[in-house]
């Protein structure tokens, strides 16, 4: 991902902990207006990102694909065998 309106005080928490983090980007863009956007060459301006006022991600299937990938990485990385000793 290129650079976006994150939060960009998310990582003073983990770095003063001195654990791991990770921040992750799920679309929820309705894709006919992402692709008008991407086809205009507007994406920039015509695609609401979070902290906007716009944004309003689609809820189905963003909210179940967000949450089936979520579960799915924190499955992985907490599955003992998985670790590396």
């Amino acid at each position: 991902m290129g650079q976006q309106s994150a939060s960009e005080d998310f990582s003073d928490i983990p770095t003063a902990l001195g654990v791991p983090y990770t921040y992750w980007f799920i679309g929820g863009i309705e894709p006919q207006r992402y692709a008008e956007a991407e086809r205009a060459g507007r994406v920039a301006q015509d695609v609401p990102v979070n902290h906007s006022a716009g944004f309003a991600p689609v809820i189905q299937p963003t909210l179940d694909t967000g949450t089936e990938a979520l579960v799915v990485a924190a499955l992985a990385w907490l599955a003992p065998e998985s670790r590396a000793t």
